[in-house]
């Protein structure tokens, strides 16, 4: 039976940051600090992200480390059309497929589903990926992000609303409109890093690791669209893969797995009181008939966690 690759083992890992602010915005370091920054902390990705303005920091790429090129645009309900008595806001991480070729695109100047999903068609049409940020830090609800059209992630951690706002983890937002839209959504986790604005240090806590064959623009670009990463705050997972009927995963010593569907109750559950499972399997002949897709999830003693992207199955 064919061996599908969910998540490769035989290919080097990528730790990466999509979401990044620097004094081109309203972060504390500069682009090349920030760099610095992370490589000493084990990245070899980040996406500069500053909001509503476009720079290209391929200048600061070198053989262990990449700049992908992007922009975090944001339309505020108080400003574009107000709906409640607080304010919503909606912010889109967009990044460049291919740097030489961005174009700038700036916000939708309207708080309507339709002028955001129009903004994200925009965002394609220019060669652009489109995340979607922090719903649970944005006040919004399925009432908005299920209506902003096809974006091709969303953020289900954001490192600077918890330990700013405490309010950075969206797993509820990310499953619902996994059950709703009933499409493959890229789960990202990710740090919006502004160096600590009146909040400790919201660096470094929240990552996708790619795996690619080498270090590119064009393989990590490759990687997300073939959704070879994962989301993390700490655990690690080392391959994921279909084989002979099973799913089969490999990750860090952890304290449980669950692999999820679009139900309450999981496909599976696994616990280790001493934190010491690495290791799970699923036979897909033993889920329900009606699952449209799997979504593995580990938890480590920590409590902190990694999420793989949904497998939707054949058909589904």
């Amino acid at each position: 039976m064919e061996r599908i690759e969910l998540l490769r083992g035989d290919w080097p890992s990528y730790k990466a940051n999509l979401h990044c602010h620097t004094t081109c915005s309203d972060g504390r370091l500069t682009p090349q600090q920030v760099k610095d920054h992370y490589k000493a902390h084990g990245y070899s990705v980040i996406a500069f992200t500053d909001h509503n303005v476009l720079v290209d920091h391929s200048d600061l790429n070198d053989p262990d480390f990449l700049a992908l090129t992007g922009i975090e645009v944001d339309t505020d309900s108080f400003v574009y059309g107000r709906k409640y008595e607080f304010n919503q806001t909606c912010h889109l991480c967009a990044i460049a497929r291919d740097p030489a070729a961005a174009v700038p695109v700036y916000r939708a100047e309207s708080y309507t589903p339709e002028a955001i999903a129009a903004k994200v068609e925009e965002f394609h049409q220019n060669g652009y990926i489109v995340n979607y940020n922090h719903p649970a830090w944005s006040c919004e609800s399925g009432e908005e992000f299920l209506h902003y059209g096809n974006y091709d992630g969303m953020e289900i951690y954001n490192y600077s609303a918890e330990v700013a706002t405490n309010n950075g983890c969206s797993q509820n937002e990310y499953a619902l409109a996994l059950r709703l839209l009933r499409r493959p959504i890229r789960c990202i986790a990710a740090d919006d890093n502004h160096e600590g604005r009146n909040c400790e240090d919201d660096s470094c806590g929240g990552w996708v690791v790619f795996k690619a064959p080498e270090l590119s623009y064009r393989t990590i670009i490759e990687s997300y669209d073939r959704m070879q990463f994962y989301a993390s705050t700490g655990p690690e997972i080392h391959q994921c893969c279909i084989e002979d009927g099973v799913l089969k995963l490999d990750c860090s010593p952890v304290r449980r797995i669950h692999i999820m569907a679009q139900g309450i109750n999981p496909m599976l559950c696994e616990y280790s009181d001493a934190c010491q499972l690495t290791h799970a399997e699923l036979r897909l002949d033993s889920i329900r008939p009606d699952t449209r897709y799997l979504w593995v999830q580990i938890t480590d003693g920590a409590g902190r966690k990694a999420w793989m992207n949904p497998w939707f199955l054949p058909g589904k």
